[in-house]
């Protein structure tokens, strides 16, 4: 799937809605996540219906588990929304607070992105940022994310990672 020196990708597993229970409920990890619920039966629910998605696949929804190589520990989520109308994928990350200001954020995202623009080419990658989340802010302005607006209807920021134009 995606590996880079210290993580990888995986599909979910049963195991994983534990995990996801303890930091989608904790107020250090999700100030700024708008997760639609928290309950564990919700959790568990949202961990079958993605624990087979395809890896850089157009499906419109899919959902990953970023794991450490070296401990085989799930340390957080990505999101990758596909969106055929606006010919974008649109990025997410949760971090489990435990592994928070390590790099991981990043490293998992830089990879993720490389793999992206080589499959897709013509795509553009976003990520949609709450105004207060200054870490992100600043991890997606270093992954070379341009901010684009400001968006109301939304509140967040709109950073974009262009893809190569078709000529």
């Amino acid at each position: 799937m995606l590996q880079t020196a210290r993580l990888y990708l995986r599909n979910f597993c049963p195991t994983d809605a534990d995990i996801l229970f303890d930091y989608r409920n904790d107020s250090r990890c999700n100030l700024y996540q708008r997760y639609e619920d928290t309950s564990m039966a919700y959790l568990k629910k949202f961990v079958r219906d993605y624990s087979c998605s395809t890896f850089l696949s157009k499906e419109e929804e899919q959902h990953y588990a970023i794991v450490c190589n070296a401990t085989c520990e799930m340390i957080g989520d990505i999101s990758v929304f596909f969106s055929e109308k606006d010919n974008c994928f649109t990025l997410g990350i949760t971090v489990a607070p435990l592994f928070q200001k390590k790099g991981y954020a990043y490293e998992i995202l830089e990879e993720l992105t490389f793999q992206i623009q080589s499959h897709y080419p013509s795509v553009d990658i976003v990520a949609l940022i709450e105004k207060d989340n200054e870490k992100s802010i600043s991890l997606f302005r270093k992954l070379n994310f341009i901010e684009e607006c400001y968006a109301d209807s939304i509140q967040s920021y709109v950073f974009t990672k262009y893809g190569k134009s078709e000529e």
